[in-house]
């Protein structure tokens, strides 16, 4: 009995050190953690994703700024400003504001006069694309001037 008891405790030290049983339980162990951060995280990405498609949906737009320049005494403007404008308007769909500058005349109601007169004709040609368009008169730009100012 005694050698019988020293041979099973032999055999269970010598499978104890030899790593064959331990190995392949934490190798398994080690395999069911990885599936399960790897689950983990496939969620939290879809969370982080779907966070980031909410707040791009919710921001609006920058605002972009152009600026055109009239020809001296013309109520008009050049023909490629022209297509530009009606690019910038017919693509963004969104509310523009227009800021006209005085106009060079000879005393200040020649200036309002014209600069009226180019904010109608304008109005005029910008109502067939959008009618979300704001004019105004703005004194402080440079003469003979246009700002079109689009987004938020």
């Amino acid at each position: 009995m005694k050698q019988a008891t020293v041979n099973c405790l032999f055999i269970i030290c010598l499978l104890g050190c030899t790593g064959c049983v331990s190995t392949s339980i934490s190798d398994s162990i080690a395999l069911i953690e990885r599936e399960n951060n790897h689950a983990s995280n496939k969620a939290v990405n879809k969370e982080v994703l779907t966070s980031i498609q909410a707040l791009r949906s919710s921001q609006k737009p920058a605002k972009q700024r152009h600026t055109f320049t009239y020809t001296l005494h013309n109520k008009e403007l050049n023909y490629q400003d022209k297509i530009k404008i009606t690019r910038l308007i017919a693509t963004n769909h969104q509310n523009v504001t227009i800021n006209i500058a005085p106009a060079k005349g000879t005393n200040i109601l020649a200036q309002l006069a014209l600069s009226m007169a180019r904010a109608e004709v304008l109005r005029q040609y910008i109502n067939h694309f959008n009618n979300r368009v704001t004019i105004k008169f703005s004194p402080t730009l440079t003469t003979d001037t246009l700002n079109l100012v689009t987004g938020a």
